[in-house]
């Protein structure tokens, strides 16, 4: 895992079609990859839409199975929700964003690093969003081995 930056930015609210996900966060690529599926047969990836992770509980205090989710594609067409999809807005305001570049299996890791700083740094979160954004991938997505550039954003109250 690498960190590239680690700051305070204001970020604008994005409008998304997405898909719930409940149990272990790393379940979430199954709507993943139903979500970029969908995207693919609607000629959606022309308008470079940006992808997120949105994570509603805290993993530390609620069951696995009962842990919320969100898999998210930017809302650029105006184009209806597929079946088993609606549309959700990430919340903007001031976030405490961590850019790192890992790979799959690091991003457990990353977000304890991330919340280890905020800590650190004596912040409080807020209900809002806590996601991540996915900036690129330097390799086949498809592989776990790819590093991904990854802002990990977490509400600052």
């Amino acid at each position: 895992m690498k960190i590239n930056s680690i700051e305070i930015k204001e970020l604008e609210s994005i409008q998304t079609i997405a898909i719930s996900h409940v149990g272990a966060y790393a379940g979430i690529a199954v709507a993943f990859d139903k979500l970029t599926a969908w995207a693919g047969a609607n000629n959606l990836w022309a308008a470079s839409p940006r992808m997120a992770g949105v994570y509603h509980d805290d993993p530390s205090d609620t069951p696995t199975e009962k842990l919320r989710s969100e898999a998210c594609l930017e809302d650029v067409s105006g184009i209806q929700p597929g079946e088993g999809m609606h549309h959700y807005t990430i919340d903007g305001g001031k976030y405490f964003v961590m850019q790192v570049e890992i790979t799959m299996p690091e991003y457990g890791e990353a977000w304890e690093k991330a919340y280890a700083t905020f800590n650190e740094k004596g912040y409080q979160y807020d209900r809002r969003n806590h996601y991540e954004l996915y900036v690129s991938c330097t390799g086949d997505p498809q592989d776990a081995d790819s590093p991904w550039i990854v802002e990990l954003c977490i509400p600052i109250n």
